[in-house]
């Protein structure tokens, strides 16, 4: 290697292999980029210079230290004419530093020859520190680096070093051998604002609740495709880095394209140590190429961790909004690979294991390292609180929403040892969303009544998030019926509904929620119980939601298809959306029925709670929406373990109705639908000379444990119904959560194959909020029942929500 200053010119071509170490899957032309190198090493590279307390000696060809009997000194070289303007520069080095001594580089530039006035018109030294970070090239392996580029004026033609060196240690050095500059051109002639690139949520990783952050594809910044061939690893830590830049709107691209340049092409690095890097606009990037599970093994500390750098100078912290932008991606980070945002992890740094924050600074995992700064790193404590808030760990959709003509409350129940906030969103298509934040305590519930914040909206869907695993329920009621139960937990494109009717007067209204900003188009099929079908194709508007009245469904020539008929419904959409179904009948339309639709067919499907006493009339709705008929099996278990058995034989796309009374007359029973096929089932009830009723799917499997969010005993009766579907005895306790903090419990026992009906109004009268969480030793359904006035004013029968 030659000993003078050392100049390389690159252009388009060698960049193009110094961006990758990999083949390219696509050529795309990025802006043309320069780099250039200035290496000081000898004599007279060193004796160009000028500095105080420093020697200049022969060994190794020339190396810099401290003289006899300093212990401090520093060293200005001559200044360096670069081959073309540059915008950013980085630096590698040889030397020793040992214990007691220091070494410190720093770097200025300016655009105009220094002849005429040599100290003006440069801009401030910029420091070149280290930290853990080494070279690989072939050339300089292990040699010191910075691991980032210094942004530098876009015209700066001219550069200058300082190196500062101090020891505590008497006749001891630090002693430089060598500093290579690398200094590039990455700046247009017009400049690129990141912020009119294009953004792309994040593909990698699992399925989250929590948003996926939009990124700047390395693409799409880099100006060309590459592929990744990264040695994957599930990370198991974030660290947090920080790029100590001042940049603005008009060159936080030309830092980021520098950056990607000196460290695979200078530094010889695989790829891009940063995963993900934000500038103070809020921009976020894509870095190394392979997602969060393509692993760095340099500036980890012995750990497998996302990397994630924010570009600002030192003495400041971050922006607002790059600070949101942060904690978005740690949120989501956090959710997509198990990393909780406040918790801890092990990891072996040396020959040791520690305890590591699973989002720690760069400085935490590498002692090293200088970074991030102490703005910054201040702020880490607060950055984890925020992300841990921001995961989305409950999201519940709600399609039905409807204060002009029903009483409508939002129940919440928070499972965990600690207080959380839910919060609801409701969607008035049309016009600004209402949200409101309700506080729920550690295992208890807490309600929103509806009606109070919005009066009069016929259209209102909702939508209740929450950092913790809540549950939600909605109630909706009349002066003569009540109706409620969990909203919908996952969006689906295939819904189903055994249960439609038009006969007698009844109104059927499905309710299609299209929470995604576009519009989807969506086909809705009905199938009736002699086999014909009726399709409709609709559209449902971005972030709205379309009420289909089946009753009403005219065609061209005037024909109503769907009038006086019963039916089962398939809806499918283009994406996954929310959809609901509504009933109203009886004389006068006194009954109500409104509830979520069916997401996933089952060849099994279990209901806890039934009746045939009194006027109550119980069936069962099968719909076979499949092409080939299915062969069905029902049976029906009471309080003692017997059971009777009928067997059906459902026809292709249509719906099959069993009536219950007919089979089981005068009875409680439980039942269990089984076919051979994938069907979907509901259960119907209807009381009150047919002025009341509820309806509902039932359970496709057995669970240990259930919960019931909403419900109460003031001027209500409160039954849950527990059925043992297995062959050995059940062990169940109930633990009730009442208004105040106040808590119950019972226990019993459900024989196999029988029933149990537990008069909750009995054990504690007059609660005005009751939660319940049932648990069992072995599979059981858990259904509760609510009758307002003990049933004058109607009821309400629900499956639990199935807890893990």
């Amino acid at each position: 290697m030659s000993k003078s200053l050392l100049a390389l010119l690159v252009g388009v071509a060698l960049v193009a292999a110094t961006l990758a170490a990999r083949p390219a899957v696509a050529q795309q032309q990025g802006p043309q980029a320069m780099v250039g190198a200035w290496t000081l090493t000898d004599v007279a590279d060193w004796e160009a210079g000028g500095g105080s307390g420093v020697l200049v000696t022969n060994n190794a060809g020339g190396e810099l230290r401290l003289a006899d009997g300093q212990t401090s000194g520093s060293f200005v070289s001559a200044p360096f004419k670069a081959d073309f303007p540059l915008n950013a520069a980085g630096a590698v080095w040889s030397a020793e530093v040992v214990p007691g001594t220091q070494l410190r580089l720093d770097l200025r530039a300016r655009a105009t020859p220094p002849t005429a006035d040599p100290e003006n018109g440069w801009g401030l030294w910029q420091p070149l520190e280290a930290g853990d970070a080494r070279s690989a090239a072939k050339d300089s392996q292990g040699a010191f680096a910075t691991p980032d580029v210094a942004a530098l004026p876009a015209t700066s033609q001219y550069l200058q070093l300082r190196v500062s060196l101090a020891s505590s240690v008497d006749r001891a050095s630090a002693t430089l051998e060598e500093v290579t500059v690398s200094y590039l051109s990455t700046a247009p002639a017009t400049p690129i604002f990141a912020a009119g690139l294009p953004r792309r949520p994040i593909l990698f990783g699992e399925e989250t609740l929590t948003p996926r952050p939009a990124a700047i594809a390395r693409a799409d910044w880099a100006g060309r495709a590459e592929a990744a061939q990264p040695d994957r690893r599930n990370p198991r830590g974030i660290i947090i880095h920080q790029i100590d830049a001042a940049v603005s709107p008009a060159t936080s691209l030309d830092l980021v394209r520098a950056l990607a340049m000196y460290q695979v092409g200078t530094l010889g690095w695989e790829d891009m140590s940063y995963h993900y890097l934000i500038d103070p606009e809020g921009n976020l990037f894509e870095g190394r190429l392979g997602g969060p599970t393509s692993a760095v093994d340099r500036m980890s500390g012995g750990d497998t961790a996302v990397h994630i750098a924010l570009i600002t100078p030192r003495d400041t912290p971050p922006s607002p909004t790059a600070q949101g932008i942060l904690v978005s991606l740690l949120a989501w980070l956090g959710q997509a690979y198990d990393i909780s945002p406040t918790g801890e992890h092990s990891v072996v740094a040396g020959d040791e294991r520690v305890s590591r924050a699973n989002i720690a600074g760069h400085s935490e995992a590498a002692p090293a390292a200088p970074d991030p700064f102490p703005p910054l790193g201040s702020l880490l404590p607060q950055i984890r609180s925020l992300a841990d808030q921001s995961t989305v760990r409950a999201r519940w959709y709600f399609a039905e929403g409807n204060v002009a003509d029903y009483s409508q409350r939002l129940a919440f129940f928070n499972p965990t040892a600690a207080q959380t906030d839910a919060r609801v969103t409701l969607v008035r298509p049309g016009s600004a969303p209402v949200t409101r934040i309700v506080s729920v305590p550690a295992n208890a519930r807490a309600d929103l009544t509806v009606n109070d914040l919005v009066q009069g909206a016929p259209a209102l869907p909702a939508i209740v998030e929450s950092s913790a695993p809540i549950l939600a329920e909605r109630s909706m009621g009349l002066q003569t019926d009540i109706d409620g139960g969990p909203g919908i937990a996952e969006l689906s494109r295939v819904w189903y509904f055994a249960e439609g009717s038009t006969d007698n007067g009844s109104q059927t209204f499905l309710i299609l929620f299209n929470p995604n900003p576009a519009a989807v188009q969506a086909s809705v099929t009905y199938m009736r119980r002699d086999g014909t079908n009726f399709a409709q194709a609709v559209q449902i508007a971005g972030q709205s939601r379309l009420v289909i009245a089946v009753h009403d469904i005219t065609q061209p020539d005037g024909v109503q298809p769907l009038a006086g008929a019963d039916f089962g419904v398939q809806v499918i959409a283009g994406q996954p959306i929310a959809v609901e179904r509504t009933m109203r009948f009886g004389r006068n339309l006194a009954g109500l029925h409104t509830g979520r639709g069916i997401a996933t067919l089952s060849r099994t499907w279990h209901f806890a709670e039934g009746t045939t006493e009194g006027d109550f009339r119980y069936r069962l709705l099968v719909l076979n929406p499949n092409s080939q008929p299915a062969s069905t099996e029902a049976s029906f278990m009471g309080p003692d373990g017997r059971s009777e058995v009928r067997r059906y034989a459902v026809p292709p796309r249509s719906q099959l109705v069993i009536d219950v009374n007919e089979i089981v007359p005068g009875q409680g029973v439980s039942a269990i639908v089984s076919s051979d096929r994938s069907i979907a089932v509901e259960r119907s009830l209807v009381f009150n000379g047919g002025a009341a009723g509820t309806v509902g799917a039932g359970a496709t499997a057995p669970g240990l444990r259930w919960a019931f969010v909403d419900g109460r005993t003031s001027d209500a009766t409160y039954y849950l119904c527990v059925s043992n579907p297995g062959k050995t005895k059940a062990r169940v306790s109930v633990d009730f959560s009442f208004s105040g903090g106040a808590t119950g419990s019972q226990s019993f026992e459900v024989p196999a194959g029988a029933r149990y009906t537990l008069a909750v109004h009995e054990f504690y009268p007059n609660e005005s909020t009751v939660a319940a969480v049932v648990r069992s030793t072995q599979p059981i359904i858990a259904e509760r029942s609510v009758y307002p006035g003990g049933g004058v004013r109607g009821g309400a029968t629900t499956l639990g929500i199935p807890l893990p």
